[in-house]
């Protein structure tokens, strides 16, 4: 079984993410009784006692329709930016797929990468290391 969660993030008071949350049940069952405006990565390591080893991300452009244009306030087809996150423990279980719709008119990605080299069978950012 699986827990969905969704939420609507906001700044000043204006929707910026509709988020649509999946957790396995049998490791969150009483999630839904905590106070879940804050964020969901403390409570899962917090108080469910969960290592949050890694993530996998990928974003791309889409428009924003029907539901989630509604709940951000935009009209239907506005642009936006989709990311689908799979968040892992630390014996790389899968915890949360979480699907995040971002207003496009108020975000930007930006994305700062180093220079790699290789070590040991391990690419590692920036020459320094």
């Amino acid at each position: 079984q699986v827990i969905a969660i969704r939420r609507l993030r906001t700044g000043d008071g204006m929707p910026l993410i509709y988020e649509e949350s999946f957790l396995p049940a049998e490791m969150f069952k009483d999630i839904l009784k905590m106070d879940l405006t804050g964020s969901m990565y403390k409570i899962i390591s917090e108080r469910f006692n969960t290592v949050l080893a890694r993530c996998e991300q990928t974003i791309r452009a889409m428009n924003l329709k029907g539901k989630v244009a509604t709940c951000l306030t935009l009209p239907e087809n506005s642009a936006g930016l989709f990311m689908e996150s799979v968040t892992f423990n630390a014996t790389n279980m899968p915890i949360e797929v979480l699907f995040s719709y971002y207003r496009g008119d108020k975000y930007i990605l930006e994305i700062e990468l180093g220079r790699y080299r290789i070590r040991e069978n391990h690419i590692n950012m920036f020459a320094g290391e």
